[in-house]
């Protein structure tokens, strides 16, 4: 199973050129420094940080074609603004796995 839409990857590839290298290390290191500051924040059980850094993460990982993790981000966004913090340790525990997975796949598709 593939962890990005790689037919969107190709598009996006062709449309940037050079640019796309780019995108991808800017992307991986942004959104290494967001999980940990998600990581703290659901700690604190802080909803609206959480929910602010989770929308970030959904966006991003949107733009890069990693569809699958952005739904994931969705939910861990949907469950904080609701105020329900409950189930959030167990998504993000996902979203970090589903993440080193998209991780793996963008560094061999760059």
């Amino acid at each position: 199973m593939s962890h990005l839409n790689l037919a969107q990857i190709q598009e996006l590839k062709e449309v940037m050129e050079e640019g796309f290298d780019d995108l991808v290390m800017t992307y991986l290191q942004d959104s290494d420094a967001k999980m940990k500051t998600l990581k703290k924040a659901i700690q604190v059980q802080d909803s609206v940080q959480v929910a602010e850094v989770a929308h970030s993460l959904k966006g991003s990982s949107a733009n890069i074609c990693a569809e699958e993790l952005s739904a994931m981000f969705k939910k861990i966004e949907d469950s904080a603004r609701a105020e329900e913090l409950d189930q959030v340790p167990y998504v993000f525990e996902q979203t970090v796995e589903e993440f080193s997975l998209v991780k793996t796949q963008l560094q061999q598709v760059k």
